[in-house]
Parts: structure tokens; C-alpha cells; sequence
């Protein structure tokens, strides 16, 4: 389990490990400091996810099948460049202690090199050494109450509303909104919620009490959305 709690806070992180054990541990390791952690099992997954969205810190490991780590680390790093974003922090992940690894690795592009058997300490070193002092608020966070008070409206008028076409209208409405503001998780439920009332119907109150959590998580946590 998790011994100590970082002094910085991840909004979201990316584990990559082809071997399910190793991803399941890292993810007890970060569970302290990440507040959604996503896996992928090889580096063509990890690459998908990557370019999807935007990561505090991604755990490559670097002895994978396929598309092995130290590649899958060139390419996001040529995908940052390509996208004029700012470097992700990137901790590479190997059992390998051969001459000349960490340099190799180092030099294309990761911001440490740590070596397994992985300790939670040394991540949690890791992080805090490289994570910035204090994360800025993107210029938009100052709508998000008003976003927010909207979202709850619009709800609140779905779960009152009988008739289809103005239900369909309202979820397209709010999942734009949501898509707009960077939550993009959200927005997609919503899409599955609107795909599912046009072919069975007028909405359970379950959904609507599942959309008014997730909802709720998200106002603890705005700076989430777009980073």
C-alpha cells in the first residue's frame, strides 16, 4: 500500500507495462498522488492514449514487445514537438542495467530513469523533484462555477422533460458545453447516454443520478479539463 502522500497532487497519469502485475503495482504506487490513472498494456495503446489527452506524468516501462518503450518514448516526444505542447513528464521504467541505457534513454527524451524492482519512494522522489512548484490555472477555470450552475440546470430540466426530441437536444447541448471546457470523459458518457435514449427511450432516474455525481467529482476537481 501506498506509505506516504506526495506534496504534489497528479490530475491524471499514464502507466504502460505489457505485464498486468507490474501495471497493477505501479498503480498502488501512484494511488497516493494520481487522482485518475490510466494503463495501457503496450506502446501502441500508450500512443493512442497519449495523443488523446493530456498527462501529468506517464510510467513507461521500457522492455515491451511490439513497440517497446524506448520507441514509444521517441514517438511522443516527436508528437509534442509536432503539437507545439510543453514536454510531459515521462519516467522511464527498466529492468535493464546495461552500459550506456540510462543515456540512450535519457537522451531521447525521458525526464528520469528509474530501475525495477520499482520502490514507491523513488517514484515519489521522482515526482516531486520534477514536478513544477505550483500548477497554474488555465484562464478558464474562472467560468467553471458559471459552467458548472449551467450543467445543473440543463439536469435538472432532462430529468423533467418527457419529450424525446427536446431530451436529444438538451444532451447534445450539454455534451458540447462539457467537450468545450475540456471534459471530455463526460462529454463522452454523455454521447453513450444519448445513443442509448434513441433506442430505448425516455431516460431511467438512475442515469441522471450517475450524471449529477460525476458531475459533483468534477467540481472538486475543475482543473482537470484543460491541459
Amino acid at each position: 500500500m501506498p506509505s506516504r502522500t506526495p506534496s504534489l497532487k497528479l490530475m491524471r497519469a499514464l502507466v504502460v507495462d505489457d505485464v498486468d502485475v507490474n501495471r497493477e503495482l505501479f498503480k498502488m504506487h501512484l494511488a497516493c498522488a494520481a487522482q485518475h490513472i490510466d494503463e495501457a498494456a503496450d506502446g501502441f495503446a500508450a500512443l493512442d492514449l497519449f495523443k488523446q489527452r493530456r498527462y501529468d506524468a506517464v510510467l513507461l516501462d521500457i522492455e515491451m514487445p511490439g513497440l517497446d518503450g524506448y520507441e514509444t518514448l521517441v514517438e511522443m516526444r516527436k508528437w509534442e514537438q509536432a503539437q507545439a505542447l510543453p514536454m510531459t513528464l515521462i519516467l522511464a521504467v527498466t529492468s535493464s542495467d546495461f552500459p550506456g541505457d540510462e543515456q540512450r534513454i535519457m537522451g531521447a527524451g525521458a525526464t528520469a530513469y528509474l530501475v525495477k524492482p520499482l520502490k514507491q519512494r523513488d517514484l515519489m522522489k521522482a515526482l516531486e523533484l520534477f514536478q513544477p512548484a505550483e500548477l497554474t490555472p488555465h484562464p478558464l477555470a474562472n467560468l467553471f462555477p458559471r459552467m458548472f450552475a449551467h450543467a445543473d440546470t440543463m439536469l435538472d430540466e432532462l430529468e423533467a422533460c418527457d419529450e424525446p426530441d427536446a431530451v436529444s437536444k438538451k444532451l447534445h447541448q450539454l455534451r458540447g458545453m462539457m467537450a468545450v471546457y475540456g471534459f471530455e470523459d463526460f462529454a463522452e458518457h454523455l454521447k453513450q447516454i444519448h445513443f442509448m435514449m434513441q433506442h430505448e427511450g425516455i431516460l431511467k432516474k438512475t442515469v441522471f443520478d450517475q450524471l449529477r455525481n460525476e458531475l459533483h467529482d468534477l467540481k472538486m476537481s475543475p482543473h482537470n479539463a484543460i491541459r
